[in-house]
């Protein structure tokens, strides 16, 4: 079983849509996997309450939905996690306007089958490329090079490349997240590639199977030029200055949680896993002064630091050796 996980907030231009699609995968028949759908309302007020209730009607089998207060994206995911299904192996997330095809969950699935070991419970986490379509799910001509993707911990430390509508994730991941959610974290899905890339695998997945529709009131998009991704970056940049240090703050603090409850569990005492916390650490502990300038030219130079696209690379230094990440 696969329970896939849907936030909503006035959402009723393209709901039906994205409910119909991700009733039509092919999981059950590629893999052998059923899904069932789990909705929280974000607390809309354009009448999203009754195309799910019509939806749970006509499918109460496969779709339940439940009324929450106004609390945003990030927390209303969280709370979907917590109230989640116990007896599920995987769990997806989903937004409520983009377009599956029917390949998504089963491709997801397989990689998730393909990375298990069976003598380690490990987390594991799928994400795929996202196809960029405007609002009537015609592709966008997209003039930026999206090279494949390198997944790793020394990545996610400083950049997020998992797009949460597109992550498939075994039952480890998601009962980490349950056992002890972030009291801040930049976006949810970039939690979830923290955690997924310091305990277990990820698994980046150049295909596409998600047409991710970009429209006026996109909680968060992709660029298709690279001068309007360079003012979105500048302009991310200054709005969420310290936040990398208070969310990597955060990861520690839960990793020390994770050991005071599992202190013989081998999964967070490794050498590999101390290591990347290590690296966490470090970047907390040297940020912001002037004196420690050295010291993070020296973490820059000796862990392997890395964002996807060169010129990032070099934003990144630049911004790492002044202490304001």
């Amino acid at each position: 079983m696969i329970q896939v996980l849907m936030s909503t907030y006035n959402g009723k231009d393209y709901l039906r849509e994205q409910i119909d699609s991700i009733l039509a995968q092919n999981c059950k028949e590629q893999m052998g996997v059923s899904l069932k759908l789990f909705i929280r309302d974000d607390g809309s007020k354009d009448g999203t309450q009754k195309i799910l209730d019509e939806y749970a009607e006509k499918y109460p089998d496969k779709i339940s939905w439940y009324q929450g207060e106004n609390i945003g994206v990030i927390k209303s995911f969280f709370e979907l996690i917590e109230k989640s299904d116990e007896k599920v192996e995987y769990y997806a997330f989903s937004d409520q306007d983009d377009y599956w095809h029917k390949e998504k969950l089963s491709a997801g699935i397989k990689q998730i089958k393909n990375m298990t070991n069976y003598d380690v419970k490990e987390p594991l986490l799928y994400c795929c490329s996202p196809l960029l379509v405007d609002e009537n799910l015609k592709e966008i001509d997209n003039k930026m090079t999206r090279k494949e993707k390198r997944a790793g911990f020394e990545n996610a430390v400083v950049e997020n490349i998992v797009t949460g509508c597109t992550i498939v994730m075994n039952k480890k991941l998601r009962d980490m997240a349950k056992a002890y959610p972030p009291k801040f974290t930049v976006m949810h899905d970039w939690w979830f590639y923290l955690l997924a890339s310091c305990y277990g695998k990820v698994y980046y997945d150049k295909n596409q199977y998600i047409s991710y529709r970009q429209h006026g009131t996109n909680t968060v998009g992709y660029n298709t030029s690279k001068v309007k991704e360079f003012k979105d970056r500048v302009k991310r940049f200054r709005g969420n200055r310290q936040n990398i240090t208070k969310q990597l703050s955060e990861f520690i603090r839960i990793y020390k949680l994770y050991n005071k409850k599992e202190p013989d569990n081998t999964l967070f005492l490794n050498d590999e896993v101390k290591r990347k916390i290590r690296l966490a650490y470090e970047l907390v502990k040297y940020s912001k002064k002037v004196k420690y300038i050295p010291k993070r030219a020296s973490i820059l130079k000796e862990t392997g630091i890395y964002r996807q696209r060169k010129i990032d690379n070099i934003i990144f230094q630049i911004i790492l050796l002044s202490g304001s990440y």
